[in-house]
This record gives structure tokens, C-alpha cells and sequence, in this order.
């Protein structure tokens, strides 16, 4: 979701957004008519579906990509267990055919030991016919465990492969949103130029307005500003973004408990709400991390940052306090993981919020 403007009621709100992505400062008494917005509007708006596309191929893959680590994980653990098993078996084996050997007998444990693979093992089944009872069973446990590690190993090709394949596709989408967001900024100037254009118009008229106020005593109606809110929030990322809702979708051994902020590196992260950094340094998975307590008694976590700017201390709306990365395991893939966390307790989804003011 890239930020939506809404419809020409909030125009005003609208604007205010996008001066904020271009870093254009547009005063109440310079707005571009409501035709101008409109176009505006449509510009920006013929960006989501894009965007939007991009943004849920990424949480896709990403959850994709996930979940085959995860299953790695266990086929992994699955395995080193099955390999200590394999390797008991097989010492009690070999003590077994040493003891048989002595014996005179330990050709049988000899042949049966030189077996590479399940299939070769079963078909000795015959051999096993001269064997004893709990000598069977010791061979057939081996057998099955090493049929299972043979299973596993296939296994684990497999999914490496899909995991490779996922994480292929994953940085190449990634990159694609990467440029388009580039685009979507540099057309942001372009429509910067435009608006410039239109507030000189603006200030003509204002010119012409005035002379004629002062002539005949009467101010046009038509020119009078309209009332705008800032509103108690400000978007975490001040530039192109483009999101998705992916609370709760699966991760590596989790689920997502936030929404993930997509932008080009180095684009500035703001405080969303005045409040006082409560923390700011680097976990292992997180990356460079922000914790804001805002003065509204609500928390909010900003994770993957290329740098934190700003690491302790109040802070106020919009000031930028760091810029978006892809630290932690977020590599390849620039954007903010961003927590919602309503008085300062457990996470809650922040898409609603973010959808209201990016």
C-alpha cells in the first residue's frame, strides 16, 4: 500500500502527506485548486496497484522463505538425532560381530555391516533368517534409521533448493520495488515542479485579489483557505513506501506481529508520535533497533534500520530519529519492522494505524 490521499474532503490532509514524502513545505494560503489535486491524486493512486503487488509478492516470499527454514531446522535437528542413533547402533553392532568373530561365526555380522543402503540391507533378508532374535531386531532398527537419514538427506535437498529458489525471487522482487520506489520519488518531483508552477499562479491571483479587495472593499470568498488538521500521528517513514498487512503471516518458527514499511535505503524513519527514545541499539535478528514510548501512552518499535540517529531523549512528531535498512536478517530487503505496542503492552496490529497516515 503505498499512502493513500482519500477523496477531495481531505485533499487538504492529502497534501500535507505528500509534502511530507517530498519534503515540500506547501503553506494553507498556497494550495493548488481542487482540479490540481485531483490530477495529483491520480498520479500517486496509478502507483499502489504496482506497489501493492510488489509489496505482497515480498511478504509472500518472505513467509515462504520462512517457513522452508523452518522445516530445514527440523529436518536438520530430525537428522543430528538420527545420526547419535545411527552411530550407537552401528558401535553395538561391530561389538557384536567382534564378539561373533571370536566366536567363529561373524562373517554374517561382516556381510550385513557392509550394507550402504537400506534396499542392500533387505535384500540380505535371509541372511537375518541365522541370526538371533535380538541381533534381528538391533539390525532392523539400524536398518530403519538409516533409511530414514537416506529419506532425510533427499529431503533436505529439496527444500534447500526451494529455499534457494524463494530467496532468489525474494531480492529480485525486492529490487524491482527498490527502482519503482525510486521512480515513484522522482516523479514526486516532477509533480513538485508542477505545484511550484501553480502556487506562483496562486500568488498572482492573490496579487490581483488584493488590489481588487482594496478597491472595492469586499475579499473573494473564493480564495480563502481551507482549515487543515495535521492530526496526532505522522507516518514512521518519510518517503516512498509501500506495505501490506501481514500481521500474523508465518515466519521462521513465528509469526508476524508487526507490518513491514517498505522503502529504498536511507530513507528517512520519524517519530510517529512525540515521546522519549526508551531504547536504541542492535539485536541479532532485529538489527538496529528503536523503542519510542509516546507521549500519547502508547509504544512503538522500528527494527531493521541502517542507523539509528537518534539513541536516547525526547524527540517530537515527525523528527527523523533513523534511517531504513535491512540489519539483522532482513537482508537484501530494505524496510522497518513496525510494532504497535497500545500501552506499552503486547503487540497489536499496527496496519490500521499506519494505513490511516501513510
Amino acid at each position: 500500500m503505498l499512502g493513500r490521499p482519500g477523496n477531495l474532503v481531505i485533499l487538504s490532509a492529502a497534501l500535507a502527506a505528500f509534502s511530507l514524502a517530498t519534503g515540500l513545505p506547501v503553506t494553507a494560503g498556497e494550495r493548488p485548486s481542487a482540479d490540481s489535486l485531483e490530477k495529483l491524486e491520480r498520479r500517486m493512486t496509478n502507483l499502489e496497484g504496482e506497489l501493492d503487488k510488489a509489496a505482497t509478492t515480498i511478504e509472500r516470499l518472505h513467509s515462504e522463505a520462512g517457513v522452508m527454514r523452518h522445516r530445514i531446522t527440523t529436518l536438520r535437528r530430525r537428522r543430528a538425532v538420527l545420526q547419535r542413533k545411527s552411530s550407537r547402533l552401528r558401535l553395538r553392532l561391530e561389538e557384536r560381530a567382534d564378539e561373533l568373530y571370536r566366536s567363529g561365526s561373524g562373517e554374517l555380522m561382516e556381510v550385513l555391516l557392509s550394507s550402504q543402503s537400506f534396499t542392500e540391507l533387505t535384500d540380505k533378508a535371509e541372511l537375518l533368517a541365522h541370526a538371533s532374535a535380538d541381533d534381528n531386531a538391533m539390525f532392523m532398527e539400524y536398518a530403519r534409521a538409516r533409511a530414514e537419514l537416506d529419506w532425510l538427506a533427499q529431503k533436505l535437498t529439496v527444500r534447500r533448493r526451494k529455499l534457494n529458489e524463494a530467496t532468489g525471487e525474494l531480492r529480485e522482487v525486492a529490487q524491482q520495488l527498490r527502482e519503482r520506489l525510486r521512480s515513484v520519488a522522482a516523479k514526486a518531483e516532477d509533480v513538485r515542479e508542477e505545484l511550484a508552477e501553480q502556487r506562483a499562479r496562486l500568488r498572482a491571483r492573490r496579487r490581483r485579489a488584493a488590489e481588487t479587495a482594496a478597491t472595492t472593499g469586499v475579499p473573494p470568498a473564493s480564495l480563502q483557505p481551507p482549515a487543515t488538521s495535521s492530526g496526532p500521528r505522522t507516518c514512521p517513514v518519510a518517503g516512498p513506501v509501500s506495505f501490506v498487512d501481514s500481521w500474523g503471516a508465518p515466519r521462521a518458527g513465528h509469526t508476524h506481529v508487526g507490518v513491514d514499511l517498505l522503502a529504498d535505503y536511507g530513507t528517512p524513519v520519524v517519530a510517529i508520535v512525540s515521546g522519549t527514545i526508551t531504547y536504541a541499539g542492535y539485536d541479532g535478528s532485529g538489527g538496529n533497533m528503536i523503542f519510542l514510548s509516546g507521549e500519547d501512552g502508547n509504544d512503538y518499535w522500528y527494527l531493521h534500520n541502517q542507523a539509528n540517529l537518534v539513541t536516547s531523549g525526547k524527540v517530537v512528531r515527525g523528527e527523523q530519529i533513523a534511517t531504513v535498512g535491512d540489519t539483522g536478517n532482513a537482508v537484501g530487503i530494505p524496510h522497518v519492522h513496525f510494532e504497535y505496542h497500545p500501552g506499552g503492552g503486547g503487540p497489536v496490529n499496527p496496519y490500521p494505524v499506519v494505513a490511516a497516515i501513510c
